[in-house]
């Protein structure tokens, strides 16, 4: 079943040294809301989760929060991994 946080797009992913430069290109790939309907938990360790938190208090914009960052960063790993991944598990 598809939700509104899986047809919402992932923006292209930016490079290495675009992405360093330039904080709007980070907010928008990553601290845009994502409305998660069909959600489960998932648990960090403390420290990850004070790190992750405190870039979105202090990047994010209104309504940022740390679960929509955490989907897009999860999203956008899946999506530059995907042919590995399918040619891993195929191994």
């Amino acid at each position: 079943m598809r939700t509104s946080a899986d047809s919402a797009p992932t923006p292209k992913r930016f490079s290495a040294k675009m992405k360093r430069g330039t904080l709007e290109a980070y907010k928008q790939t990553f601290l845009v809301p994502v409305k998660l309907t069909d959600r489960r938990a998932v648990y960090l360790s403390r420290a990850t989760q004070e790190r992750a938190d405190f870039v979105v208090r202090r990047l994010g914009d209104r309504g940022a929060n740390l679960s929509s960052f955490m989907e897009r960063i999860v999203r956008a790993h899946l999506e530059d991994y995907a042919e590995e991944i399918e040619e891993w598990r195929k191994l």
